[in-house]
């Protein structure tokens, strides 16, 4: 079992990841405690498998039959890309996100405050992608799937850290890459010790003050999110924000 560490402000967070080793680069931040496992290896209520093999196969193969009108970038070669692309459209695969930027991460983790009415914990993992990929894929680097290498990410012993072309804006703005499951429903966090992964938790009580100092400090959901309705959202969250320092003076 991975401890952790609870927080409750913004500067306990930037204290954490200052004495974080180098190594740790890579974080993911939740909305809440859910073990680290890709959309398309989920499990349901009764312990099955949200999607089949089979609907997962399909769904990425139906995916390509039908973007090519609408696709910016026609030159994907790869089932690995074509993943990286078609998640950002909400095709559940087998990779997981994770940034480069902690403070992205903790962003993810609440961005939802205002609307998370049960206050439950957050969390943000941090990852040492070399260590990860010295264990299951004896690589000290992480996997470049778009140099002209050729990978077989299915032949590795585990979950491996993976790079690509930035497909999207969001990959770009969140300074994004992935981690590649092979196709098993063991999450990442009870297959790693601690010398690959470590855990922190934001304690739902104070996920609204983090989000206030965030804000304060710039990052919003154009950050995380460089489209139009990300306007609208901070514009929203703006307000509430206001609300919530203004209730707290009272």
């Amino acid at each position: 079992m991975i401890s952790c560490a609870p927080i409750e402000k913004l500067s306990e967070f930037t204290k954490f990841v200052e004495s974080l080793p180098n190594e740790f680069m890579l974080s993911r931040g939740q909305g809440g405690e859910y073990d680290l496992l890709p959309s398309s290896l989920r499990l349901d209520k009764s312990n099955n498998r949200t999607y089949s093999r089979m609907a997962s196969h399909y769904f990425l193969n139906e995916f390509k039959i039908s973007s090519h009108n609408y696709m910016k970038f026609p030159d994907i070669n790869s089932d690995y890309e074509w993943m990286v692309y078609a998640q950002h459209y909400g095709i559940p695969t087998r990779l997981l996100d994770f940034t480069f930027s902690h403070v992205v991460s903790l962003m993810f983790a609440v961005e939802n405050a205002f609307e998370d009415e049960d206050n439950r914990d957050a969390e943000v993992w941090f990852l040492n992608p070399i260590q990860l990929n010295n264990k299951f894929a004896n690589r000290s680097e992480i996997l470049n799937i778009a140099n002209g290498e050729t990978l077989n990410l299915d032949s590795y012993e585990g979950p491996v850290a993976i790079k690509s072309r930035k497909l999207n804006e969001r990959i770009n703005a969140q300074n994004g890459l992935f981690i590649y499951f092979q196709d098993t429903e063991y999450p990442l966090n009870k297959i790693v010790d601690e010398s690959i992964l470590k855990r922190l938790v934001i304690k739902g009580e104070y996920k609204k003050d983090i989000l206030s100092s965030l804000y304060s400090m710039g990052i919003g959901f154009t950050t995380l999110y460089p489209e139009l309705q990300s306007v609208s959202k901070d514009i929203i969250m703006k307000q509430s924000i206001q609300e919530y320092l203004k209730a707290g003076d009272e």
